[in-house]
């Protein structure tokens, strides 16, 4: 399995197709097989491809994020260090890596915007990157050290596994200024590098050893020339870009076995919740109907003259206020007891506007010349107050003396 690994430009992808990028084919060991420039449609074939994007439009830094789950929690990276951004958090996309032992996680920012015109140039070539390194974080670090990558009037920093930042300006006489306040500032948190190892790119001048050892108070090395392409490094502590709305479609062949055991344990947690729901479904649906066969059962002990059982606690309700009434005693529903209830509800202005009352089959209906809907609704209200269930009913006659309805049923529920 070969993987072909293409530099891009700070200029790319608004440059001429025609220009040459600099690439590299690695075979499966990481060793390298070729390497050239060519331009993006004479760009050799492999069975995997990855980009390497230039230091100067990637920023490096961390966050303290919430505990939740990644797939959630990477809406928000963007908020998280909106204060370090320098557009709409909505224009950047950001990728992050392994939280760290402080609790914090590495994060690298990009335009998203670029990185979607790129994506699409290469698609029209037919390459799919699986992932997108910022070269920041390539070149390995020494031990207890940091490693600068020099062009002799630009470059980058990496000082960590996850932590690096582009380097302007200075020369052979002078360190970049960035790379002095980086300095400053490790020293102030405690934890500034033994040695710094200096790297040049082909064609970059070097510094002056003695110059730069002398205002940065450290050990200055040089360290082998610095081609990503042509010598590959493997790839250890590294950001990938490629995340979220910008990760490879469906399951990498690389990675399907890995996640095999994850989701066979997920089908099967699926599977045994829905075993388990079914279950109590059932469990719930038996004691539903054992309790209605035991009200069907009382039902018929008390009244077994009755043919047809539809809705025991209902039928039971009926036949007892039936009873009552037969015996002579005063159902809640009856008139009189139903108007007491009604009347103690009524204020003076609406007792002033009764016209009628109307009583059928345990319904109470009060006619009355209200002033407007308010008025009937604030009855209604105290009605409920008094633990009726009162209703309005459309009203009829001119707009000055209306009758409205209100309907009482029983006991408000």
């Amino acid at each position: 399995m070969s993987l072909l690994r293409i530099h891009l430009p700070p200029v790319w992808p608004d440059i001429d197709a025609a220009v040459p990028l600099p690439w590299c084919r690695i075979g499966a060991r990481g060793e390298r097989i070729e390497a050239g420039r060519a331009p993006l449609a004479g760009l050799p074939s492999a069975d995997a491809c990855e980009v390497v994007i230039p230091s100067e439009l990637v920023l490096l830094t961390t966050a303290t994020l919430p505990r939740g789950s990644r797939q959630k929690l990477r809406h928000l990276l963007p908020y998280a260090i909106e204060d370090r951004l320098g557009d709409d958090p909505e224009a950047v996309h950001v990728a992050s890596g392994h939280v760290a032992v402080d609790g914090r996680t590495p994060l690298a920012a990009i335009d998203r915007r670029w990185l979607v015109q790129t994506l699409a140039r290469l698609h029209e070539r037919g390459l799919r990157p699986r992932s997108a390194w910022p070269e920041t974080l390539l070149p390995p670090l020494p031990e207890d050290g940091w490693t600068v990558v020099w062009t002799g009037d630009r470059g980058f920093l990496r000082t960590g596994a996850a932590a690096g930042l582009h380097l302007d300006g200075g020369g052979p006489d002078a360190p970049p200024p960035a790379l002095l306040l980086s300095l400053a500032q490790a020293r102030t948190m405690g934890n500034p590098p033994q040695r710094l190892r200096v790297r040049l790119e082909e064609g970059g001048a070097a510094p002056v050893w003695e110059s730069w050892r002398n205002i940065l108070g450290i050990p200055v090395e040089a360290g082998a020339p610095w081609a990503p392409l042509q010598q590959p490094e493997p790839v250890v502590g590294a950001i990938d870009l490629m995340q979220g709305t910008f990760a490879a479609s469906g399951l990498r062949r690389t990675g399907a076995p890995a996640l095999r055991l994850p989701l066979a344990l997920a089908v099967l947690i699926v599977l045994v919740q829905m075993g388990a729901t079914a279950s109590e479904w059932l469990l719930l649906d038996r004691e539903s109907q054992h309790l209605q066969a035991s009200m069907e059962r009382s039902f018929r002990a008390a009244f077994p003259d009755a043919r047809v059982v539809v809705d025991a606690p209902l039928q039971m309700q009926r036949n007892l206020a039936d009873l009552r009434r037969a015996s002579g005693e005063a159902s809640p529903l009856d008139f009189v007891p139903l108007l007491a209830r009604a009347a103690a509800a009524l204020d003076a202005d609406s007792k002033g506007r009764l016209r009628e009352v109307h009583y059928t089959g345990d319904q109470l209906r009060l006619d009355l010349a209200l002033r407007d809907s308010a008025a009937a609704e604030a009855l209604v209200q105290r009605l409920a107050a008094a633990g009726l269930a009162g209703r309005v009913q459309p009203g009829e006659g001119t707009a000055a003396q209306t009758v409205t309805h209100i309907l009482i049923t029983g006991a408000a529920s």
